[in-house]
């Protein structure tokens, strides 16, 4: 009798481990952590992005760092061919909030200021949007004084794009 209840126990146990191990799949991807999207969020996006183009340059600079790659390519493409390379670390003069709407994702549009590797002075929009739950540059590109707006019909009267540093 004690023979049949040991089996018994010893073929539930050994069920049991099978059910558990179909279900449990331990390489099953885990969601990203969620993130508050905060202000000093978007400003880390820009610390990790001054940090990148300081140690790696602008070779890949777009696909690690932009989450729009086409529109990145063809201003980095613009910059290089205008003679522009980032200079010192920008510093955020000022950041902006923008809500998701029915055509835009939320994002933290911060304003940074710095200089070129020659020298000149830029104002530019670095916006930020939340892509897959991380924080991502949208565009990347943060020394040519470009804008960024939900009406690019009105470009900002803030921003101050460098001139053309190529030798003639």
């Amino acid at each position: 009798m004690r023979r049949i209840i040991v089996s018994r126990i010893a073929v539930t146990v050994v069920a049991a481990l099978m059910i558990a191990s179909c279900t449990f799949d331990p390489e099953q991807p885990k969601p990203p952590p969620v993130v508050a999207f905060t202000p000093e969020t978007a400003e880390s996006v820009l610390v990790e992005v001054v940090a990148g183009v300081s140690k790696n340059g602008v070779a890949d600079f777009c696909s690690k760092f932009a989450r729009s790659t086409g529109t990145c390519e063809t201003l980095l493409k613009d910059a290089l061919g205008r003679c522009l390379l980032p200079g010192d670390k920008p510093i955020v003069k000022h950041s902006v909030h923008l809500p998701a709407t029915d055509k835009y994702e939320e994002t933290w549009q911060l304003v940074v200021q710095g200089r070129t590797l020659d020298g000149q002075k830029y104002v530019s929009d670095f916006p930020i949007v939340l892509s897959a739950g991380v924080p991502k540059a949208v565009l990347g590109i943060y020394w040519t004084g470009q804008g960024y707006g939900r009406n690019m019909d009105d470009p900002p009267k803030y921003t101050v794009p460098p001139q053309n540093a190529c030798p003639r």
